[in-house]
């Protein structure tokens, strides 16, 4: 009885575990790449009387033991290789870039393929084996072509992004130095006209106190002689002028200390309004339907779970996405 010479393909190809061994190529079909990120190309390993012949893609001359190990890992099924060869693509394949794309630019490329993709995508949709390859080999490629994009982006980015990198180290000292110097100043500068103003404020406000004692005790002296005069010579008081009372001085203009003008604008004190949270928990149950604070608390979450800290109201879950 004759050796099964298409045993080690068929064992391979229903997943069985299989020996490859160099130099000893098997009867079968599979798949190879010639290079990495090439296409696939179908391979037919077969014997032609006594000889083992071997086909690659359309080159029927190929030794079998020259494609041996590329291809053994990669049996495929008679009717999908029938298949590539037939028609240069494997059953489920998206399609190529067109032959003439050598003269799209980049973004053409990306722009029409991504377009025929979706097209594909909502008029066929995932349901069966083949669509699923198809959708695969469709993102495949599109990955490939953002990469490729990514990689060009980076290459005429790189030129400007080390022109600003040399720009910013030859200003950005420049700049750091003068406004931590003016800041340092302005503190200083703060601080001193702060207590100046509190100290004019002072003398102001004790100079009002002692015009208005002094304004309600002339007041105070007037009346007293106006009711003396009625007690005295209640005619003469009432037919006499009234006394004119002297006025309340008014409230005092608010205090301004300035300093400079003589290069650029006066300094003044400036008013800022400033939120200081002062009770974390009241203003985070505040925000706590907030988007933004969702968003933030899931992100710290993530983070803190990820370094293996237990946070109350996180869950684990294990997700399966296509990659």
């Amino acid at each position: 009885m004759s050796a099964d010479i298409w045993k080690f393909w068929r064992d391979a190809l229903s997943g069985a575990d299989v020996i490859i061994e160099e130099g000893a190529p098997q009867c079968g079909f599979y798949k190879m790449r010639k290079g990495k990120g090439g296409p696939w190309l179908p391979v037919m390993i077969r014997m032609d009387g006594d000889e083992m012949r071997c086909r690659v893609g359309s080159d029927s001359g190929v030794h079998p033991s020259d494609v041996w190990l590329w291809c053994a890992k990669h049996p495929i099924s008679k009717e999908d290789a029938k298949h590539a060869f037939d028609t240069g693509a494997f059953p489920g394949d998206a399609p190529a870039i067109g032959d003439n794309s050598g003269a799209m630019s980049l973004a053409d490329q990306i722009k029409d393929y991504a377009q025929q993709a979706l097209d594909w995508l909502r008029k066929s949709g995932v349901k069966d084996d083949r669509t699923k390859d198809m959708a695969a080999n469709f993102r495949a490629e599109l990955i490939r072509l953002s990469k490729e994009a990514d990689t060009q982006r980076e290459a005429e980015k790189r030129p400007h992004d080390d022109a600003a990198k040399a720009i910013q180290a030859k200003w950005k000292p420049l700049i750091d130095t003068s406004k931590n110097a003016a800041d340092e100043i302005r503190d200083a500068l703060t601080a001193f006209m702060t207590a100046e103003k509190r100290r004019l404020e002072a003398e102001q406000r004790a100079k009002y106190e002692a015009e208005q004692k002094a304004a309600a005790a002339a007041r105070a002296e007037i009346e007293a002689q106006h009711a003396k005069q009625m007690r005295d010579d209640p005619i003469a008081a009432l037919t006499s002028p009234e006394p004119e009372l002297p006025m309340a001085p008014p409230p005092p203009e608010p205090i301004k200390v300035q300093a400079g003008g003589q290069r650029g604008r006066k300094t003044g004190l400036r008013e800022v309004t400033r939120y200081v949270v002062t009770d974390h928990k009241a203003a985070l149950a505040f925000f706590a339907d907030s988007e933004d604070v969702r968003e933030l608390v899931a992100k710290l979450a993530e983070r803190a779970s990820k370094a293996g800290v237990a946070v109350p109201g996180v869950e684990k879950r294990i997700e399966e996405v296509a990659a």
